[in-house]
C-alpha cells in the first residue's frame, strides 16, 4: 500500500499568504451586510422606480450574493478543509471566478449607470457624449481583461504570476480606476459650470449633493483600485493584492445603492423655518411632497405648522436639466416631490395661535 506524498512544510511567512485572504473575505462579508441594509432602504423608499432601474439594483444584489457565497467556499477550501496544506493555499480555487469576473461585471454595470447619469445631467451634450464613450471603453476593456484573466486563473490553477496574468490584472484595475477618475472629473466639471452660471435655487443645491456624493464614492473605489494596481505591479508574487481586490465589487454595488438612496435626503431636504415672537405664528415650510395638510405641532406660546407648497413651485424651471426628466435615474419623483427656490410663495395661512 503506497503512502501519499508528504505535503510541503508550512513556511515561516505563512501570514503573508493567509492574512490577505482572510481579511479580504471578512471585509467582503461586512460590505455585503451593508449592501443588504442599503437594499432594504431602497426597496422601502422607492417601490415606484421604473422597472429597468429596479432590475439593475436587484441583479447586482443577486450577483453579489453569489459572489459572497463563493468567497466563503474559497475561504473554507483554503483555511478549513485545507488547513495546514500549503498546496491548497497556492491554489486560487474559485477566486478566479468570484473576484475578477463577478467584480468586473458589477463594476461595469455601476459605471454604466454613472455614465448615463453624467450624460443626462449634462443635458445630453455631444461633448459629454464623447467622454461617456471613453468611460464605457475603459470599463469594457477592464471587464474583458478581468474575465479573461479569471478564466486563465481557473484553468491554470495559479494566482498572478507570469507576464500574461500580470498584464491582464493591470489592464483590469487600471481600466476601472481610469473610468472612476473620468466619472468624478465629469461630475466636478458639470458642478463648476452650474455654479459659474450663478445657480442658487434648491435644484442647484440638490445637484451639488448628487455630484459631491458621486465624487466621494468614486474616489473611494478609485483609491482601492489604485492600491490593488500598485500591489500587483510591485509585488506580483505575493498575495497582498487579494485583500483589496476582494472588496472592489462590493464597493461598486454599495456605491450604486448609496447614490440611489441619497434621493431620500434630496426629496425631504429643502426646509425653511420662520420663527416668530411669542403669541404669533411660527411655521416650517417643507418640500415634503403633498398638496394636503400634513402635520401640525402646537408649541406654546407659539405654533409650528408644517405645510407644503403647491405643484406650481417648479413653474418656469427646466427640471429636465436638473433631474434628467421624469424617467431618469436623477428624478426625485417629480410627480410627488415639489420644491421651490421661493419656499413661502404658495403657503396657506392656517390660523393664529391667539385664536
Amino acid at each position: 500500500m503506497s503512502t501519499p506524498p508528504p505535503t510541503p512544510p508550512i513556511p515561516p511567512n505563512i501570514a503573508e499568504i493567509t492574512a490577505p485572504m482572510l481579511l479580504g473575505s471578512l471585509w467582503n462579508w461586512t460590505l455585503y451586510g451593508v449592501l443588504v441594509v442599503q437594499l432594504y432602504v431602497y426597496s422601502y423608499n422607492f417601490p415606484g422606480d421604473r422597472t429597468s432601474l429596479k432590475l439593475l439594483v436587484y441583479s447586482v444584489f443577486l450577483i453579489e450574493t453569489l459572489q459572497t457565497a463563493l468567497t466563503g467556499a474559497d475561504l473554507y477550501y483554503w483555511l478549513v478543509s485545507g488547513f495546514g496544506n500549503l498546496e491548497r493555499l497556492t491554489s486560487p480555487h474559485l477566486s478566479g471566478f468570484d473576484v475578477p469576473i463577478i467584480g468586473s461585471i458589477v463594476s461595469l454595470a455601476v459605471q454604466f449607470f454613472f455614465v448615463y447619469r453624467i450624460w443626462v445631467l449634462s443635458g445630453r451634450s455631444s461633448w459629454f457624449l464623447i467622454v461617456c464613450v471613453i468611460i464605457c471603453l475603459c470599463s469594457i476593456t477592464a471587464a474583458v481583461a478581468a474575465c479573461y484573466g479569471g478564466v486563465y486563473v481557473y484553468l491554470h490553477k495559479k494566482f498572478v504570476s507570469g507576464r500574461v496574468l500580470k498584464v491582464l490584472a493591470l489592464t483590469w484595475l487600471s481600466g476601472n480606476a481610469l473610468g472612476d477618475i473620468l466619472i468624478a472629473g465629469s461630475m466636478l466639471f458639470h458642478l463648476g459650470r452650474r455654479r459659474s452660471e450663478g445657480g442658487g435655487n434648491f435644484s442647484d443645491h440638490a445637484l451639488s449633493k448628487v455630484v459631491r456624493l458621486t465624487v466621494e464614492t468614486n474616489v473611494l473605489t478609485t483609491t482601492v483600485g489604485i492600491i490593488s494596481l500598485l500591489m500587483v505591479a510591485i509585488f506580483p508574487d505575493k498575495r497582498w493584492f487579494t485583500c483589496p481586490t476582494a472588496i472592489l465589487g462590493k464597493l461598486y454595488s454599495n456605491t450604486l445603492l448609496v447614490s440611489l438612496n441619497n434621493r431620500i435626503s434630496l426629496r425631504e431636504g429643502h426646509r425653511a423655518v420662520v420663527k416668530s415672537p411669542p403669541g404669533t405664528f411660527a411655521f416650517t415650510a417643507s418640500s415634503q411632497p403633498t398638496s394636503e395638510f400634513m402635520h401640525v405641532e402646537f408649541k406654546m406660546p407659539s405654533a409650528a405648522v408644517i405645510v407644503a407648497g403647491s405643484s406650481e413651485d417648479y413653474a418656469g424651471q427646466d427640471t429636465s436639466q436638473i433631474f434628467g426628466g421624469q424617467d431618469d435615474v436623477e428624478s426625485l419623483a417629480m410627480s410627488s416631490a415639489r420644491t421651490t427656490s421661493q419656499p413661502y410663495r404658495n403657503l396657506a395661512y392656517i390660523g393664529s395661535s391667539q385664536a
